[in-house]
This record gives structure tokens, C-alpha cells and sequence, in this order.
């Protein structure tokens, strides 16, 4: 072993104490790194698959009333590539032995032919089926899927049953399972989520629309643009044909509710995952400066012995430069072990929260 190796062993023994210091903020930072970007890249690959998977829709209209004719003519805005339109409604819903105000928005779900767009995932329980004889009177019961994470905040079950004033009138909500939708992964009002206040109720088209009148009429639309379409183009397009019955103005993914909210959670992490791991490794750069300079002021007297014996500049300084590569490689040895089984343990909240949606074996209503 080379004189200067020795030293070097030597130099770590009496300061292991500051060496193992500057090396866990080194692991801190790159752990950090390691942790945040990975699940968030993780987060947004699951979040891609599952808007593939579901068929998640490109744009968003809403109207007061619109004859289902007028789905033909939005089809033919160039950029379209498919039209969805159906009936929503938002309604006041009430569990027995709750006193909490609960707002419920119920999507109307054709049973004749699997959704194109924004398809609905069972996680539990049955499918909807067409309704059984006298399901349509308005004093029956409505079968219904409700969000999951909504029935698990609530617990609720397949067969359980609540109240909605739909239209005026209470009517009783049938669980017949629980699903999940690329169109509300996040769900609430007024841009927050709110799992104990707001849930999503799949329930009959049929029912709905005859519940609110709204026979061979549409108030929501949901758009796949075509390859290279210009969003803007389509959505003024659809803004224009939209405008006589009442619409608002069409909009594209980025301000639907659901992914604006995943969207800027996964922003933030992106960002706390960035800016939180420079600061430990800014912090760890500073304490390796203050330390190595302080060890070289007090072995002035060795260094010159070094040099009347011979030894380079260049040769001392790559023994100091091995001092600081040893702390560093122990804090990146330590880090990335850190950030491994932090990052899994993050994706797996993430996955539990978000994404133990995507179970590719569930059935779909239709």
C-alpha cells in the first residue's frame, strides 16, 4: 500500500465522525432524487396506461339540452375523430344514519354498447344490466356503480342502498358494485377532491334521461381528436355548434378536472423531488469545502514533507481528491439503497391510491 493510501486510512479514522455526516447528507440528497422521481415517473407511466386502457376522451363539452342529431354534426368538426355524448346530472344524496351534506353526479351509461370513451372499470360486485320490468316507473329503484373510492370512505357495498332527489324526487340508488373511471380519479367540486362528500353514480341512460326528460337529448359530450387535429381548432369548432343549446365552452384534457388535479400532484412531486435533494446535496458540497479545507490548513507541516520527499502537486492533490471521492461514494452507495427502498415504498401509495384501478381482469359495464 502507497504511503499516501495510508495516510489516507489514517485521515478517515480520526474524522469518521464528520466523513459519515457529510456522507448520509449526500445519501439524503441523492435518496431524495432517487425516491421522488422515480415514483413520480411511475405515477405518470400508470397514469398514460390507464387513460389508454379506459380510452380517456381528448375534449369536454357541457350543455343545457341537445338533440342526439346534433352528435352526426359535431362528428364532422375536422380534427374529430369521435363523438361520445350522454346525460349527467348532479344530485343530492342522502345515506341513511348520516347527517353529512352529499353531493353525488350521476353518468348515464349506455347498456346497449360498451362506452367508446371514459369506460367504466367494476372493481366490484356486478356490471349494470338493462333494467328489469317496472325499473323505469319513478318510484323504482335505480341500480347504480358508484366510485370506489367514494364506497370505501362510506362503506358502502354491493346491495346496499341510498337516496337521491333526482329531479325532484327521491329516488332509491341500488349499489350493484363499485368502478373506477380515467374521467374521475380525482372527484369533487370546485376542482378539489373530496372523497367523504362527493361521489360518481354510473346508472342506467335510459332511467336518467327519463328521470329529467331528457329522451333523445345529450347535456355532456366527450371528444377523441384525430391524429395532428388542432385542439384549439376543434374546440371552438365545438364551442360554436354547442353555443345555441346552451353550452359552454368546450375544453380539452388539461382543464378537466380529474387529470388537472393528478396533473399538478404530479408537477409538485416533480418539483419537491428537484428542488429539496439539490438543497442536502448543495448542503453536503458546503461541508465537504469547510472540512477539506480545514484538514489541509492543519497538515501544512505534512504536505511540505510530502513535497521535500518528492511527492507532486498533482500527486497530493489526488490524495485529497480521494478523500472527498471515498465520503462521496459511500454517501452514493448509501443513497441509492435509500432511494430504492423509499422510491418502492412511495410507488406502492401511490399504486394503492391512485392505480389499484388498472386490474387488468375487471369487467366492464355493457
Amino acid at each position: 500500500m502507497k504511503a499516501l493510501d495510508r495516510k489516507l486510512l489514517r485521515d478517515l479514522r480520526r474524522m469518521w465522525s464528520q466523513a459519515l455526516t457529510i456522507a448520509l447528507v449526500v445519501a439524503s440528497g441523492l435518496g431524495g432524487f432517487i425516491t421522488t422521481l422515480s415514483a413520480v415517473d411511475s405515477l405518470a407511466l400508470a397514469r398514460d396506461q390507464f387513460y389508454a386502457q379506459g380510452h380517456f376522451a381528448d375534449a369536454f363539452a357541457a350543455v343545457k339540452r341537445a338533440p342526439l342529431a346534433l352528435a352526426e354534426v359535431l362528428r364532422g368538426v375536422p380534427g374529430v375523430a369521435d363523438v361520445q355524448v350522454t346525460v349527467e346530472q348532479v344530485v343530492r344524496v342522502e345515506i341513511a344514519g348520516l347527517v353529512d351534506p352529499i353531493i353525488g353526479q350521476l353518468i348515464g351509461v349506455d347498456l346497449r354498447q360498451l362506452p367508446r370513451m371514459n369506460q367504466v372499470t367494476v372493481r366490484s360486485g356486478r356490471a349494470l344490466a338493462p333494467p328489469g320490468a317496472g325499473q323505469g316507473r319513478s318510484d323504482s329503484a335505480i341500480d347504480a356503480l358508484v366510485s370506489e373510492g367514494f364506497a370505501r370512505v362510506r362503506g358502502l357495498h354491493p346491495g346496499d342502498e341510498l337516496i337521491a332527489l333526482v329531479n325532484g324526487k327521491r329516488r332509491t340508488l341500488r349499489i350493484v358494485g363499485t368502478a373506477l373511471s380515467p374521467e374521475y380519479i380525482f372527484a369533487g367540486m370546485a376542482g378539489m377532491p373530496d372523497l367523504r362528500g362527493f361521489g360518481v353514480f354510473w346508472v342506467d341512460r335510459e332511467a336518467l334521461a327519463a328521470a329529467y326528460d331528457m329522451q333523445g337529448a345529450f347535456n355532456r359530450v366527450a371528444v377523441k381528436l384525430a391524429p395532428q387535429a388542432s385542439e384549439p381548432a376543434v374546440l371552438d369548432g365545438l364551442s360554436r355548434l354547442l353555443a345555441p343549446y346552451g353550452g359552454r365552452d368546450a375544453r380539452g384534457r388539461e382543464d378537466q378536472s380529474s387529470h388537472a388535479m393528478l396533473d399538478n400532484e404530479i408537477k409538485e412531486q416533480r418539483v419537491m423531488g428537484t428542488l429539496l435533494p439539490a438543497i442536502f446535496l448543495a448542503v453536503a458540497a458546503f461541508l465537504l469545502h469547510v472540512v477539506l479545507s480545514r484538514l489541509v490548513a492543519t497538515q501544512r507541516e505534512q504536505i511540505a514533507a510530502l513535497k521535500a520527499l518528492g511527492y507532486a502537486n498533482a500527486a497530493i492533490a489526488g490524495h485529497y481528491l480521494k478523500l472527498v471521492a471515498v465520503i462521496v461514494v459511500v454517501g452514493l452507495a448509501l443513497g441509492v439503497a435509500l432511494g430504492n427502498w423509499l422510491g418502492t415504498m412511495l410507488t406502492g401509495l401511490y399504486a394503492e391510491f391512485f392505480f389499484s384501478r388498472c386490474s387488468s381482469t375487471a369487467s366492464r359495464p355493457g
